[in-house]
């Protein structure tokens, strides 16, 4: 597998080599150092790996989590039903992505975004984002250093 991030951006075609989950951790580990808002769309697929990976059995890798905060820091609040997504893929998910993930545009923009959907599942994403809300009320003002500590935790 090669090691360069030329090799997978802008490639959508090679992509499916990534379905092997150890050549998609070093990729992330790769785009957490070079990460552009342009990887949106590679970001997406890769979670989206990552949700099949963990679909398919127990237990959180920290892929998942390398992943959502990848994708959450493009800052689109769209994002928001993928984030939720791999958040409950299972019990295990649930209780190890940080919720805050769960904002990709910040509490306001990602709150209004799922409010203002026409998503089937706007209803129960809207219920769950204003419950980490009530348990977490720090959590907008916070953000900035809890990306901090998960950056700083995915560089170790």
């Amino acid at each position: 597998m090669t090691t360069s991030l030329g090799h997978w951006r802008d490639h959508p075609e090679r992509w499916p080599e990534l379905a092997d989950a150890e050549a998609r951790q070093a990729v992330l580990r790769l785009l957490l150092r070079e990460r552009r808002n342009s990887d949106a769309v590679f970001l997406r697929y890769l979670l989206d790996q990552e949700i099949r990976y963990h679909e398919d059995g127990w237990g959180y890798d920290e892929s998942l989590g390398l992943a959502a905060l990848l994708l959450h820091e493009c800052g689109e609040a769209g994002d928001v039903w993928q984030l939720s997504e791999a958040k409950y893929t299972s019990f295990d998910t649930a209780s190890g992505l940080s919720a805050f993930l769960l904002f990709p545009a910040g509490v306001a923009a990602t709150l209004e975004h799922v409010e203002r959907s026409d998503h089937p599942d706007r209803d129960e994403v809207a219920a769950d984002l204003r419950e980490h809300l009530v348990h977490d009320p720090g959590l907008d003002r916070e953000r900035a250093a809890r990306l901090a500590g998960l950056r700083e935790h995915y560089s170790a």
